[in-house]
């Protein structure tokens, strides 16, 4: 997972409505027993196996936006205003894509849907990877499904964010105010292995509560899902998932419901992904089954032909066996990825919905070579499946979801199976590099090329040459033997202005040789100083500002005129420049912009990040040429701001108490929903009460008290109204002997 509000497109997304909406109404609340069960169509009694399968990260214009008669896009605007043609996505992307809350709300802009290169990694160093998509021969099978299937174009992700909040709409119809990934701050580069009740202790994850706190929970939450009600009617089912260990476990999503993780429903109905191809084959599925998987989940930057063709493999086993004829599989992706959707999304409540994701739905009802315009959410395959066994709605959401009913015909004559082949995937994971705009007789960033031999045997690598101005370093062995990957690292050096072009060509014993892969870059007579991820001001509290200069040189032997310079993106009326360049950069001169970053309360997002490019118009190839901005607001400033280390400390005593100074920045109150201690950790005083008012400063004092020889470290959690919330101190300490402490 390496993996956060507007009711229309016009209307402002800030933190404040987010709020507003949780405590007007706007969260998803529990409906069961308070509705009757709704009746399914006439003949809809025909599905008795619904397939809920889940994929990874991908938009719906990623992979279906050339798609005949969808409503989809093959062009996409950047946040400076231009209009770009999206190009051949990557089957292995170099790096994935920022889809977190606040990434999401970034790219969507207010509805422009033109923030998607302020998103992590979007455009890093010119490559535009997230605007990009597939056409029939990058996802054949998947574009064979949808020719002869039902194919949704306004399926859209339940919130707007993450894979893990998503998941678990795909179980409960809500996220009980999740709104981002569990993480543990003693880790603060690493996704937890396990998302849910079975994460390590110091683990968190955000949360929204109607009172608008941000709090740090630990993912185990105790609220209805469909798998109890299907349980309680007698009602079949199963989720299928990697197992805790292995990779894909983080989607198990089940793990995060109390309830279910520690009673005997997770033994008997938490299975192996891979026994969803045994029990389909033997026609042995139970009524309702989820589907998640790891490796083969298409998350970027994991292979999508490797995806296709695992999940082509599943469809196949329920299409060779004896459940066919009464299934309705849906395939659905989790979340958008990071990836370019040129459709605003409609808002329904605080949290969504999210960019569209492609659905497709495979059954012998469904109808044929349809593309359904209805708009849906996970939401409504929850309302079809209660639906069709007499089950109350589980909250707000799916009571108002549209369910998927109307992509079946039950008179029709039963589409057949279309048991599909596997296909070979490609040794190279590009066709198309894309390098952006570089100085002439300077060097880029790298760029990274996987290459994977997917085969079954090895491949023997006789040679790989580029051509143009680009030049490629690898560590590739001679032979690749079958399952492993290495990378070419690819360099463009321009030797003149322009448009500039070349190729890598990799010779080798594969039957798809030579694999020629395009690239292509931008000779400028200018340099930026900073590369991806541009400049990033840290975390910034209301009413400060932080400056960052802002360099670009120019390396050729003539003059080059700054006409303009703007900021553009969701924050850009928070950062502000000044310079003394008197708009031209002389021959082998540079021009200094100093940049401020000064939040307002009313342009942060979720974690209070605020994305936006810094745009210089200039005479020189490649322009306008951007710098990507980063900036964290905050009302409160922490003293000290991350870490405290007690020292050693004898088992059992405890250490002199620390304090933290909390002081609110900001010109209105902040409400304090907790502050905790997490480990051998305790809050021997707190000043702060429930609420800090604008301009005072409280204090949190904590002592340790170990149990334990050996490193024993924790976390002190300020739980609050602030977007930047929560605030996490990590503490440090190590216990010792008394002994040893003498």
């Amino acid at each position: 997972m390496s993996e956060q509000c507007r009711r229309h497109p016009g209307l402002r997304l800030t933190a404040a409505l987010v709020i507003f909406s949780m405590t007007t109404g706007g969260w998803a609340q529990e409906m069961s027993n308070q509705v009757k069960p709704a009746a399914p169509p006439q003949g809809g009694v025909a599905i008795q196996h619904f397939v809920f399968l889940i994929k990874e990260n991908h938009s719906f214009d990623n992979y279906f936006g050339q798609f005949p008669g969808a409503r989809g896009a093959t062009k996409g605007k950047l946040a400076d205003g231009q209009v770009v043609t999206l190009g051949p996505m990557p089957d292995m992307t170099s790096h994935g894509f920022g889809h977190t809350g606040e990434n999401a709300l970034t790219a969507m802009d207010n509805g422009k849907m033109d923030g998607f290169d302020l998103v992590d990694e979007g455009n890093e160093n010119g490559d535009l990877l997230a605007y990009r998509e597939f056409d029939s021969t990058g996802i054949p099978n998947y574009w064979y499904y949808a020719q002869h299937f039902t194919l949704a174009d306004q399926m859209f992700s339940s919130l707007h964010g993450p894979s893990y909040p998503n998941h678990l709409y795909t179980v409960a119809a809500t996220s009980n105010g999740v709104v981002d990934l569990p993480e543990d701050p003693l880790q603060p580069m690493h996704h937890s292995g396990s998302s849910g009740c079975d994460a390590t202790p110091t683990t968190s994850v955000r949360t929204l509560d109607p009172q608008g706190n941000i709090d740090a929970a630990f993912p185990c939450f105790d609220f209805p899902t469909l798998a109890d009600e299907l349980e309680t009617a007698g009602v079949s089912w199963k989720y299928y998932a990697p197992a805790e260990g292995q990779q894909g476990y983080v989607f198990s999503v089940l793990d995060s419901i109390n309830h279910i993780r520690n009673s005997s429903l997770w033994t008997e109905h938490v299975v192996s992904d891979t026994q969803f191809e045994v029990d389909a084959l033997a026609g042995n599925l139970p009524a309702v089954s989820w589907v998640v998987t790891g490796l083969a989940d298409e998350h970027p930057p994991n292979a999508t032909c490797y995806g296709e063709n695992w999940s082509v493999q599943q469809i196949n086993a329920v299409m060779q066996g004896a459940d066919w004829a009464s299934t309705a599989i849906i395939l659905i992706w989790d979340d958008f990825g990071g990836l370019y959707d040129h459709y605003p999304p409609p808002q329904v409540d605080g949290f969504g919905l999210g960019p569209r994701v492609p659905m497709i739905v495979i059954s012998p009802y469904s109808l044929p070579a349809h593309i359904s315009h209805t708009q849906y959410e996970f939401s409504s395959i929850l309302k079809t499946i209660e639906q069709r066994f007499s089950l109350p709605p589980l909250t707000q959401r799916d009571l108002d979801a549209k369910d998927i009913w109307d992509v079946f015909n039950f008179n029709q004559s039963p589409n057949p199976p279309q048991v599909l082949q596997p296909r070979n995937c490609p040794l190279a994971s590009t066709n198309y590099v894309e390098f952006g705009s570089q100085g002439v007789g300077t060097s880029s960033p790298v760029q990274g090329i996987p290459l994977v031999n997917y085969s079954s045997t090895p491949i023997t690598i006789s040679s790989i040459v580029t051509s143009g101005d680009f030049s490629q370093t690898n560590r590739c062995p001679k032979v690749l033997k079958p399952g492993y990957m290495c990378r070419l690292s690819a360099v463009f050096k321009p030797s003149d202005l322009g448009a500039r072009s070349g190729n890598v060509t990799i010779t080798d014993s594969d039957p798809t040789s030579p694999q020629v892969i395009s690239l292509n870059g931008i000779g400028s007579q200018v340099n930026l100083n900073l590369p991806y991820p541009g400049v990033d001001f840290k975390t910034v509290t209301f009413g400060s500002t932080k400056m960052v200069p802002v360099i670009m040189t120019n390396v050729s032997t003539t003059p080059v005129t700054i006409s303009g310079v703007n900021f553009a993106g969701f924050a850009a009326q928070d950062f502000s420049q000044t310079n003394s360049c008197n708009g031209t950069i002389p021959a082998g001169g540079s021009c200094q912009w100093n940049i401020s970053f000064k939040p307002t309360p009313q342009n942060f997002t979720f974690a209070g990040y605020e994305h936006a490019n810094f745009v210089i118009s200039d005479s020189a190839p490649g322009s306008p040429h951007n710098m990507r901005l980063t900036g964290i607001g905050t009302a409160l400033a922490l003293a000290p701001y991350y870490l405290i280390n007690f020292g050693n400390q004898a088992v059992g005593t405890t250490s002199a108490p620390v304090s933290v100074t909390v002081k609110n920045t900001w010109t209105g109150a902040i409400t304090v929903g907790s502050i905790i201690t997490i480990g051998d950790y305790t809050i021997q005083a707190n000043t702060c009460g429930t609420s800090i008012a604008a301009g005072v400063a409280c204090k949190v004092s904590v002592t340790f008290t170990p149990q334990k020889i050996g490193v024993d470290n924790g976390v002190l959690d300020f739980n609050d109204n602030d977007t930047a919330s929560p605030q996490q101190v990590v503490l440090e300490g190590t216990g010792t002997s008394a002994s040893a402490s003498r």
